[in-house]
């Protein structure tokens, strides 16, 4: 008798992501409060959280975007997953009473730098900084800042090897839940990455105006871990902008 695979989903917060039903859903950021009803469905939610979304400075008075960070603020307090993890270890404690006295009740874990980079470099092979050659398809201005920024990340691990990295050089929150996904679930799984997109990358490789464009922050990191994840794994997408480089997810009949 043939045991059924499990079918874990790597949820972002892009809108219009088309969820399939699975064993367990892991969401990044404001993802499990934008698609609160679908996750809801799952036997097993784990929240992938960077701290900025839940830091008492971002819904200060005059903070820009405040109305949207207290928004998703509440929808995260008011999310019960299994458990959170934050992308950073900074400021936990302070974090988990602000948390605690919002009412939280799922249990709270942190990633440092140093962890969230190894665990990143083991499942998919891609330890951060993660250079791509995306580098010579930029324009020149934007070439000088990325070999700025890959140069300072150098000199402080120089000083401090368990240094973050600039988000250029790693892989964004919904890529991460990905990896965290997968390393509690193994190779056995299937995975179908939803809500999570790219297409954004073509908007800086634009030269028009490149001198006012900042960075993009994640996008040639989380091509390079989607294209290595890939040939490691079991992994789909329901996301069209994914498909040059992961299969789109056919569903199951017998689910």
């Amino acid at each position: 008798m043939s045991v059924k695979k499990k079918l874990v989903i790597a949820l972002g917060s892009k809108p219009g992501a088309d969820i399939p039903h699975g064993d367990a859903v892991y969401c990044a950021n404001a993802a499990i409060g934008y698609y609160a009803d679908a996750v809801s469905r799952f036997p097993s939610v784990v929240s992938v959280l960077s701290p900025d979304l839940i830091h008492p400075k971002e819904r200060g008075e005059g903070v820009p975007n405040r109305e949207t960070n207290v928004r998703q603020w509440e929808m995260i307090v008011a999310s019960r997953p299994d458990k959170m993890i934050l992308t950073r270890a900074g400021s936990f404690e302070m974090l988990k009473k602000v948390l605690d006295e919002a009412g939280f009740l799922s249990p709270v874990e942190a990633f440092s730098a140093h962890e969230r980079r190894a665990i990143v470099g083991r499942i998919s092979g891609c330890y951060d900084p993660i250079v791509t050659s995306d580098f010579f398809r930029l324009p020149y201005r934007m070439k000088i800042r990325y070999v700025g920024s890959l140069t300072t990340t150098f000199l402080k691990r120089l000083l401090d090897r368990r240094t973050d990295c600039g988000s250029v050089f790693r892989p964004s929150t919904g890529i991460l839940a990905l990896v965290l996904a997968i390393a509690e679930h193994g190779r056995d799984a299937d995975y179908v990455i939803c809500g999570v997109g790219v297409r954004k990358r073509h908007d800086y490789l634009d030269v028009s105006n490149s001198s006012q464009r900042p960075l993009p922050q994640h996008v040639f990191a989380d091509v390079k871990v989607l294209r290595k994840l890939v040939q490691r794994y079991n992994l789909f997408t329901t996301e069209t902008e994914l498909a040059p480089f992961v299969p789109l997810y056919q569903p199951r009949t017998e689910r």
